[in-house]
C-alpha cells in the first residue's frame, strides 16, 4: 500500500476544491478509494448507526472504530471527533491515540457530547475551584483551550486539527428543510469562535450549518473575517437543488475541503433490494449474478494475490521448521 498523502499534501497540491465524502467502516472507506476519492470522512452519526445501533457513542468506541478504518484504506482519513472528550486533557489523550494510529485530520467541536453535560469540565483544583456546565455549547474559552490541546496531541504526525463549531445553530430556518431548526448562538458567536480556533494555531475552521441555498452572504461574511482554510460541512440538496450551483463558488471563496453524506444511504438501498429479493425469491440467483461490475474482493485491503504470496512463504517456513536443528 502506497504512503498516504496528508490533507495538508492534499489541499496544497490541487487548486480545486477537496472532497472527503463520509463512511462508516471499512468496506464504505474501500470503496470512496475505489471510486477515486482520496480523502474520506469517518461521520460519527453513521458510526452510531452501524457500529453500536445506538444514539450515543463512548469515545473508546469512536477511536477503535476508526482506527480499523484507517488501517483499511489509502484515503485520508478525517475523524469527527466530537468534543474530543470535552476537557484539554481527554482531548489531548484522545486525539494523540488517533493521530498516532494514522488519522491524518480530525475535527473537536464546541458542542458537548450529552454525557459529558452537567460534569466538570476542566478539574477540580487544590482549592475546590472547578467549572461544571449546564448547557450542551461549550464555553468558547474551554473549547479553545481543546483545540490547543488537539494541536499538542498532533505535534510530531501529518493529523490536522480542525476547529469546529456547532454552536451557530439554524437560526431561524436558514438550513435544508428536511432538518429541525434548533436555536443556537448565531453567526456572530461563531464567527468569534472560528477566530479563536485560528488564534491558537488551527489551520482550518468548520462552521456549522452554513449549507443551504442562498448561503453565499454567509460564507462571504465567513471567508472575510476568518483567516486560514476553511471546510463546508455536508453539501445538501433539497427538492433536487443542490445547495452549491457549482464547488468552484466556494473554492474561490477560499473553502478548501467539503464533505457530504450518501455511503450509508446507497448501502442501505443495496442491501434492502439484495435483502427482498432473497426474501421473495428465497434464493440467491438474482444478488449472485448481479455483479455490477465489481468483484467483492475488491473491498479487500490486500489483493489475492497478495494474501496468496504471503501463504506462500508462510508454509514454505513452516515445512523448513521442521526438521530445524540446533546449531
Amino acid at each position: 500500500m502506497a504512503a498516504k498523502k496528508s490533507f495538508y499534501q492534499l489541499i496544497e497540491e490541487r487548486d480545486e476544491i477537496l472532497w472527503a465524502p463520509c463512511i462508516y467502516d471499512c468496506v464504505s472507506a474501500k470503496c470512496a478509494e475505489i471510486i477515486g476519492f482520496e480523502a474520506v470522512t469517518i461521520s460519527s452519526l453513521e458510526q452510531m448507526h452501524s457500529f453500536v445501533g445506538q444514539p450515543v457513542m463512548t469515545m473508546d468506541e469512536i477511536l477503535t472504530s476508526a482506527e480499523y478504518i484507517i488501517r483499511s484504506t489509502n484515503c485520508a482519513v478525517l475523524v469527527d471527533g466530537e468534543d474530543g472528550g470535552g476537557t484539554p486533557m481527554e482531548v489531548y489523550r484522545n486525539v494523540k491515540r488517533i493521530a498516532e494510529a494514522g488519522a491524518m485530520a480530525i475535527t473537536i467541536e464546541d458542542k458537548f457530547r450529552s454525557e459529558n453535560i452537567g460534569v466538570s469540565v476542566i478539574g477540580v483544583s487544590k482549592s475546590g475551584r472547578s467549572v461544571t456546565v449546564k448547557d450542551p455549547w461549550m464555553p468558547a474559552e474551554l473549547w479553545a483551550a481543546n483545540i490547543e490541546a488537539a494541536l499538542d496531541a498532533c505535534k510530531g504526525t501529518d493529523c490536522m486539527v480542525i476547529a469546529r463549531i456547532d454552536s451557530k445553530g439554524t437560526q431561524g430556518g436558514t438550513g435544508p428543510k428536511k432538518f429541525p431548526d434548533w436555536t443556537g448562538l448565531g453567526l456572530e458567536e461563531a464567527i468569534r469562535r472560528a477566530q479563536m480556533g485560528v488564534e491558537v494555531g488551527a489551520k482550518m475552521t468548520m462552521i456549522q450549518n452554513i449549507c443551504y441555498r442562498n448561503g453565499r452572504p454567509e460564507w462571504e461574511e465567513i471567508q472575510k473575517r476568518v483567516p486560514g482554510w476553511h471546510a463546508y460541512p455536508d453539501i445538501h440538496a433539497d427538492d433536487g437543488i443542490s445547495d452549491v450551483d457549482d464547488v468552484k463558488e466556494l473554492y474561490e471563496l477560499g473553502f478548501q475541503l467539503i464533505t457530504c453524506h450518501g455511503f450509508m444511504k446507497g448501502a442501505w438501498k443495496g442491501m434492502m433490494e439484495y435483502g427482498t429479493r432473497i426474501f421473495k425469491d428465497r434464493n440467491t440467483v438474482y444478488t449472485e449474478n448481479d455483479d455490477f461490475g465489481f468483484p467483492i474482493w475488491q473491498v479487500s485491503p490486500h489483493t489475492f494475490d497478495e494474501w496468496d504470496e504471503r501463504v506462500e512463504r508462510y508454509i514454505d517456513t513452516y515445512e523448513k521448521m521442521k526438521n530445524f536443528k540446533a546449531k
